[in-house]
């Protein structure tokens, strides 16, 4: 069948229509002509495959990554960069219409200063192939995996590791993980910041040898190693952590502050648009007495706008996280900030009830925000709240009911994740005056 691209779809397809009922295609492009296949029928909808491009966009490019359909981690390898951000920038502008009935002003999206070789850690699946290892990916909604040569958002650095250890597990004849014998290795995770490397080896029960440790401290950049000994088939990756070599903890520099990373700690994936994101946060938070930011991790942000409050309570419900945050207060000598180990909704409950907050940060996971947070803040008299989101469309919803009691100031999108769908956004919002 013929037909003619019409638009985006949020995962990177393009969409068009066949009876009345948009297809889903991937790796079509908007104004595109194209043939194309039904592949199922989802009763509201259609899921199609792209067969021939009649007519190609100018928007379209030849992708770097030889695997990119099949790995489906950079579902816009094939997109100009400059058109993915208007992507990014259109998906959002829908979203906030649909969900939230906004029809504002959005702000031009922070570019990322490096759309390729951008990310800053990886945590890869091994395969074995000929009595090799190697790491790889399933391709997305399959058992299949596939081989990796080379990740092209993967930083240099981080890249350029990941073929060295391989080449080092192959030369001493290290096996895939066995579920029967309960040994080997399962997962290749991997940290680089400031030139520093990180690598975690999650396994069976085994032993990992003096020579295989020496020979992988040679390598360039690597200053820690970890193995996590997991033989569990639960989806979490780590097992029991054991430190091998080196330096416990990771540390970073984000302009002038200092941050101390355990090994299951996490951190955004893109360090330099991080500051970026970070600036964004300072430069919008007002003077406040009492700043609360929830979700808050290993408290990067709260250290960043740490001299816009008098006090700063950080909320986590991740022991680890919050006890890495209380460290990472220490270092870089921030009394008035702390953080506490609670649900973050049930936290705001009682400290709106116990001291004056007038700053909300609210960095939530995909889910977004969940009802008690939601009814807490609509209670309070917080002043200002700033919703740094990784998801549109909770985005969306959620500031479809905090509108009861809040204006949105400003939004601006920033581009964290060059090659795919996804857009972090920050939104400044600030209580209706009755």
């Amino acid at each position: 069948m013929k037909t003619k691209v019409k638009k985006w779809g949020i995962n990177g397809e393009g969409i068009a229509f066949h009876e009345g009922k948009p297809v889903f295609i991937e790796n079509a492009i908007p104004n595109e002509v194209i043939e194309f296949d039904i592949k199922s029928d989802e009763g509201t909808y259609l899921v199609g495959e792209l067969t021939r491009l009649v007519e190609q966009s100018s928007k379209r490019r030849y992708p770097l990554c030889p695997i990119w359909k099949e790995c489906g981690g950079c579902a816009l390898m094939h997109v100009k960069y400059p058109a993915q951000c208007k992507m990014k920038e259109g998906n959002l502008k829908e979203t906030l219409i649909k969900y939230a009935d906004y029809n504002g002003r959005i702000l031009p999206i922070l570019k990322n200063p490096e759309p390729l070789s951008y990310r800053n850690s990886c945590k890869l699946p091994f395969g074995e192939e000929y009595g090799e290892l190697y790491t790889g990916m399933y391709e997305r909604d399959t058992n299949h995996f596939q081989k990796m040569e080379r990740c092209y958002v993967h930083s240099k650095l981080l890249e350029q590791t990941r073929q060295e250890v391989l080449k080092i597990m192959n030369e001493h004849h290290l096996k895939m993980y066995d579920d029967k014998k309960k040994t080997g290795y399962r997962t290749l995770v991997m940290k680089e910041f400031d030139s520093k490397i990180q690598i975690i080896f999650v396994t069976g029960k085994e032993d990992l040898s003096e020579e295989f440790i020496h020979d992988v401290t040679q390598l360039e950049g690597v200053v820690s190693i970890w193995q996590s000994v997991k033989t569990e088939t639960k989806r979490e990756v780590f097992g029991d952590m054991r430190f091998i070599w080196g330096e416990e903890k990771m540390h970073l520099r984000l302009e002038d502050i200092q941050l101390s990373l355990l090994p299951r700690s996490f951190f955004q994936l893109n360090t330099k648009q991080s500051v970026n994101l970070y600036n964004v946060v300072k430069d919008w938070m007002p003077r406040s007495k009492t700043t609360v930011e929830a979700y808050s991790g290993i408290g990067a942000i709260s250290l960043f706008v740490k001299d816009k409050a008098q006090e700063i309570i950080g909320v986590e419900s991740i022991q680890d996280a919050v006890d890495n945050a209380n460290e990472n207060a220490m270092l870089n000598h921030a009394d008035n900030v702390s953080f506490i180990c609670e649900d973050a909704g049930s936290a705001l409950a009682h400290l709106v009830q116990e001291k004056e907050v007038d700053t909300l940060i609210v960095d939530p996971p995909r889910s977004g925000l969940d009802d008690t947070m939601k009814e807490t803040i609509l209670k309070s008299k917080i002043k200002t709240m700033i919703y740094v989101s990784c998801n549109p469309a909770t985005l969306a919803k959620d500031l479809g009911v905090l509108k009861k009691e809040y204006r949105i100031v400003k939004i601006q999108p920033v581009d964290m994740f060059s090659q795919t769908p996804h857009v972090e956004t920050v939104c400044l919002m600030s209580r209706k005056q009755k």
